[in-house]
């Protein structure tokens, strides 16, 4: 059955008492690395990993993406190891080396180190397990744990420590520098969210972008001829049109992708452009204006370049207050897209 294993193994060493020496491990600084949550519903299964190619795999396996489940360190004294049983397709995770070996003698496979445990004890992560599904659960979410605790899952304590909150560093996104996204990512992001049937092709024919593919590909010219990131662009983009949608002050005939002069929403004030391209290349070159104090590469298409104090806002979280007003939280929802475009969720 699933899972047995785990319990009958624990019961064994707890029986047994023998105790293995983990390798030796040397404490250092270390970067911070966020740990994923997927659930399968048809498994009940959830799993966790730091590798964003694995949580967007199995997404498309059709696991639900969950989002972080904590944070870890990059490398501590204390690993958290994984392990996975091809009979009953499972992981379990464990930074108990003696439970690690024991497991790997009854046929479990051992994986290597998942991640870290945090050496200061910042967020404890608190282990279930429940005896009807044979499955473990970890979560940091006191609550969770305590509401899973009175819906008949085993309390099994702290089985290892997250990152606190306070010690990860506070999202700083650069506008200007080298593109991380491809068309490929652009594409693929702009389908998983709306779908490609939303892209309004219709009109675009006649504005120099037939495709979605066209669309993406402009975005990442424009951007690079400027040094801007093509994801910064296209995810404002996607923000301010709702994915192209438009519906507001401004329409799709525009080609206005960022507001440019939709001011209170009012309108008749939004600019216009001759077609997907200008608007684009304007929209860079707003960004380039908050973002630089460099001379732009292009002739000027941005009506309202020569408004912006050059420099001011170099990352996207200096945009709020100044792009959208009062816009609270404005450059950190466009850098969320962001990472969830290059992460490839949705």
């Amino acid at each position: 059955m699933k899972r047995n294993r785990v319990i009958a193994c624990l019961a064994a060493l707890a029986a047994a008492g023998a105790l293995l020496v983990a390798p030796c491990q040397v404490a250092f600084a270390a970067p911070i690395k966020t740990v994923y949550r997927l659930y399968h519903p048809g498994t009940l299964d959830h799993h966790y990993t730091i590798d964003s190619n694995e949580y967007q795999v199995l997404a498309d396996r059709g696991w639900q993406q969950e989002g972080v489940a904590w944070d870890s360190r990059d490398s501590s004294a204390v690993p958290v190891y994984r392990l996975y049983h091809e009979g009953t397709r499972d992981h379990h995770y464990t930074k108990d080396y003696n439970e690690y070996q024991v497991l790997a003698g009854r046929g479990w496979k051992q994986e290597g180190v998942a991640w870290y445990s945090d050496e200061a004890e910042g967020v404890p992560v608190y282990r279930l397990y429940h005896e009807g599904t044979l499955n473990h659960h970890y979560t940091k979410d006191y609550n969770e744990y305590q509401v899973l605790g009175q819906r008949g899952w085993k309390q099994e304590g702290v089985a290892w420590y997250g990152v606190a909150e306070d010690a990860v560093p506070v999202s700083r996104t650069p506008i200007m520098g080298a593109s991380q996204a491809s068309v490929e990512q652009m594409v693929a992001y702009y389908r998983k969210s709306v779908g490609e049937s939303t892209y309004p092709a219709s009109v675009y024919t006649n504005y120099g972008a037939p495709t979605l593919q066209d669309f993406c590909t402009i975005v990442q010219e424009e951007a690079k001829a400027e040094g801007v990131r093509a994801e910064v662009v296209f995810a404002q983009a996607m923000k301010e049109t709702g994915w192209l949608r438009f519906g507001g002050a401004v329409k799709v005939e525009q080609c206005n992708f960022c507001g440019l002069g939709a001011v209170n929403s009012a309108p008749g004030n939004a600019a216009s452009f001759k077609d997907v391209r200008t608007g684009i290349r304007a929209q860079v070159q707003h960004l380039k204006a908050y973002a630089s104090t460099d001379p732009l590469a292009q002739a000027c298409v941005d009506p309202r370049f020569d408004l912006v104090k050059r420099g001011c806002a170099p990352l996207l979280e200096d945009l709020n207050g100044k792009w959208a007003v009062p816009g609270d939280g404005y450059g950190e929802s466009i850098a969320k897209m962001i990472d969830t475009m290059l992460q490839g969720g949705r």
